[in-house]
């Protein structure tokens, strides 16, 4: 759960880290970024990446829903977890 949350949340920073590191290459560069700074794009494009990380996810893991489920049960003195079997055709 902590490298889930981890990850979500690096996901977020991405785009205020991108744009930190446009600013300190502007100033070693010498030229001066003026205005204020893009706060509501940058965190709406951190929400977007943690959205679509989302999407991402939900898409591509988990198990197939097919089938019959098969709730946890006890065999030989072991917990079996929960898990789908597939139906024969």
């Amino acid at each position: 759960m902590i490298r889930i949350l981890f990850l979500r949340s690096l996901l977020f920073a991405t785009p205020f880290a991108i744009y930190g590191a446009y600013l300190l290459l502007m100033h070693i560069g010498g030229r001066g970024v003026g205005g204020r700074p893009p706060w509501t794009t940058l965190f709406v494009a951190g929400l977007s990446l943690v959205a679509a990380s989302f999407v991402y996810v939900g898409l591509t893991e988990g198990q197939s829903t097919s089938g019959i489920y098969v709730p946890p049960h006890m065999k030989d003195g072991r917990i079996v977890p929960g898990h789908v079997e597939k139906q024969s055709p």
